[in-house]
């Protein structure tokens, strides 16, 4: 809580901003905060076949 507002964090932005309009519909004054937490680099999945990576990263997004 910060002064009179309700905070609310969520990884779902869009779930968090549907609740907190449904707060404020209530009359209760809130405020969305986004998620900035980094998340975990994800793990190489390896194909117990080949034994190589099920696929190769190609996104930059997955390189960060």
């Amino acid at each position: 809580m910060l002064g009179d507002k309700l905070l609310y964090q969520a990884s779902q932005l869009s779930h968090a901003q549907r609740f907190a309009k449904a707060r404020q519909a209530e009359g209760v004054p809130c405020h969305v905060v986004p998620d900035e937490m980094p998340k975990p680099p994800r793990k190489v999945r390896i194909n117990s076949l080949t034994g190589k990576p099920y696929r190769k990263v190609t996104s930059e997004k997955a390189v960060r």
